[in-house]
């Protein structure tokens, strides 16, 4: 499977400390081969999984079967919150065709 960011997860991973970076690297590679704290997402996140990296989570999305889009990344106290306002921004600026 391929991974892709977006351009939150990208700045995240590169703010984080060494060590933490670390340990995300090596859950993504688990994750490109389907392994990790993995749990699929409900409610208004239906359609989404996360990755558990100790406090922290990684909100990402399933394409195809091969490609994994990480869409949001954040410590566990915020992410999901966040994530449902991001969701919602999105929304509103490209409202569904009628």
């Amino acid at each position: 499977m391929k991974i892709s960011a977006s351009e939150q997860v990208q700045r995240w991973l590169v703010a984080l400390p060494p060590e933490t970076k670390r340990r995300v690297r090596a859950a993504l590679r688990g994750l490109e081969k389907g392994r990790g704290d993995i749990k699929a997402l409900h409610s208004e996140l239906e359609g989404f999984c996360r990755l558990r990296i100790d406090g922290l989570r990684i909100v990402y999305s399933q394409h195809r079967g091969q490609i994994i889009r990480l869409e949001y990344a954040d410590s566990r106290d915020v992410v999901y919150e966040t994530f449902l306002k991001v969701l919602h921004e999105r929304k509103m600026q490209n409202p569904p065709a009628d």
